[in-house]
């Protein structure tokens, strides 16, 4: 959710469940047409005041080299890969060499990520790694990592890190001293505050509130404080918890 101080408006906020279709086919790089079944919906969380939809020619071909020109194999390190919030399309070509170069990718949601990877022809092996299991992963992908092994990491939507997986274990590179390599992409709340008309000179990425009544009460009080736009990831299943609570803190006046 974005909001700033309006006058006399209430909040007003717009939110989606993200579905998309795909039917552009690609070329690899010996310039064979290859087609591509079309996906029929690729979920993720709602993003507030921000609704994504895709309608793509198929007369769109995206050139998906096996390996870049001007770039040489790629050195062992934990790469965090930027993957689509809603249009598959939405990928760079440098993602892609990183998944198809990896020895193994870390998945957040790997039946999720295989819809991905099967739309790219990408065969690179998937390893859950999420909220649930991270601290128990964490060592086995350390040791990989120490073998010289080319790691990348992506979540369901977005980039690793931000209000999802991959913060510890970026961390525990950076002081094992393992090369970590952002490979950048797509991020919802960029994304719709570029789009929204709200002012991107200063604002405050909030991400998820926090699930206690009363930690929540004071971070929104907080925001209420500031002047500058605020961004809120709130899921669609909380949404009217979400306009209840804020709408009595926040005023009329944001």
């Amino acid at each position: 959710m974005l909001l700033r101080r309006l006058p006399s408006t209430a909040v007003s906020v717009t939110t989606t469940g993200l579905c998309w279709r795909y039917t552009s086919p690609y070329f690899s790089t010996q310039t064979r047409l290859q087609s591509v079944n079309p996906l029929s919906c690729y979920p993720k969380l709602s993003l507030l005041s921000f609704s994504s939809t895709s309608n793509i020619s198929s007369e769109f071909a995206d050139v998906v080299p096996e390996q870049s020109s001007k770039s040489g194999p790629l050195k062992p390190g934990l790469y965090l890969v930027g993957t689509p919030i809603g249009n598959l399309e939405d990928i760079t070509l440098r993602a892609l060499r990183v998944l198809k170069s990896a020895d193994v990718i870390l998945s957040e949601d790997t039946r999720h990520s295989g819809k991905l990877l099967h739309h790219y022809s990408i065969k690179t092996p998937l390893l859950s790694y999420h909220k649930f299991n991270e601290s128990q992963r964490e060592q086995t992908v350390l040791k990989r990592l120490k073998q010289g092994e080319i790691v990348a990491l992506i979540t369901d939507a977005g980039m690793p890190g931000i209000s999802d997986p991959g913060t510890e274990l970026a961390k525990i590179c950076v002081d094992e001293n393992i090369p970590v390599i952002p490979i950048p992409g797509p991020s919802a709340f960029i994304t719709a505050l570029s789009a929204s008309g709200l002012s991107t000179d200063e604002f405050t990425f909030v991400g998820f509130l926090p699930k206690h009544a009363g930690s929540r009460k004071e971070r929104l009080m907080a925001s209420a404080s500031e002047t500058t736009t605020q961004i809120f990831y709130v899921p669609p299943h909380k949404l009217l918890q979400f306009l209840e609570e804020s709408s009595s803190i926040f005023g009329d006046s944001r």
